[in-house]
């Protein structure tokens, strides 16, 4: 099973060099039609902060851990989320509270 045990794991570094390639400015890449969107370079590189981001935590907080990359999911964050708009017709206006009960009926349904 591949884990990370350390911030200078091989992984992470490589992590870091793709997402230093996608924030270069490659003329390649925005010359070809077939390249990702530039949407999909944005996401690309936040999801890869994050994750490097919560490895750093874990790291810093937790010595001596050991982070199995294939354990690590957002799905359970993107549920809350789905729940959260589903209970209001418009997210942008939801209120603590309606926060506090999406995040109940997400922990009641685990």
């Amino acid at each position: 099973r591949i884990s990370i045990s350390s911030l200078n794991d091989p992984q992470l570094n490589t992590l870091r060099e793709i997402k230093q390639w996608f924030i270069q400015d490659n003329q390649q890449k925005k010359d070809s039609s077939q390249w990702f969107s530039a949407q999909c370079q944005f996401d690309l590189i936040l999801s890869i902060n994050g994750f490097l981001e919560i490895v750093e935590y874990i790291f810093n907080n937790c010595p001596g851990a050991v982070i199995q990359p294939r354990r690590v999911s957002q799905d359970m964050l993107e549920g809350l989320f789905g729940t959260i708009r589903e209970m209001g017709s418009n997210s942008s206006t939801q209120t603590v509270q309606s926060y506090g009960y999406a995040i109940n009926k997400l922990t009641i349904t685990i």
